[in-house]
């Protein structure tokens, strides 16, 4: 074997190893969901904005239903959007204190009711993407994009 078939064999081998580590699956990071709310249960959802409803959806036999504004079909896989919130990963929490002011969760911006579990959002963390819940007594921190969901159009769950 000649020298330049042994250095092309060992930068084959080489690449084959870095190939294989970048490719060997990772282990899942371990966080917790923002509930413990199993959404294959849920029934009913509510979104208000500034203390007044803007969305409700009722869950039937054939599907999701939305209720108000207006009664309408609602599309399952975007009323899913909003059940996976349920299990947004957690990436902080603290308990809720005096001081709900300071994480605009005096008045939230909006709510939103999974049965009878509220999630109340609070100002968006201004260092990081982030928005502040309060969850059953506790201020958890969540990524932003969860709470875009609160923010969409009613021709978003009905629309095809």
């Amino acid at each position: 074997m000649n020298r330049w078939t042994r250095i092309n064999l060992l930068l084959a081998a080489m690449a084959a190893t870095l190939l294989v580590l970048h490719l060997w699956p990772a282990d899942s990071p371990s966080y917790s969901p923002l509930t413990a709310l199993d959404a294959a249960d849920v029934s009913s959802i509510r979104i208000e904005r500034r203390n007044r409803l803007v969305l409700s959806f009722e869950r039937n036999d054939s599907g999701w239903q939305l209720a108000y504004p207006q009664v309408a079909v609602a599309q399952d896989h975007r009323v899913q959007q909003l059940l996976a919130i349920a299990y947004a990963p957690v990436q902080n929490e603290f308990p809720a204190n005096e001081s709900l002011a300071q994480y605009g969760l005096d008045a939230p911006s909006a709510v939103l009711q999974l049965d009878q579990l509220r999630l109340s959002f609070g100002e968006r963390d201004p260092g990081q993407r982030s928005r502040y819940v309060l969850v059953d007594g506790r201020i958890r921190v969540i990524d932003d994009v969860y709470f875009n969901f609160l923010t969409l159009p009613v021709a978003h769950f009905i629309g095809g």
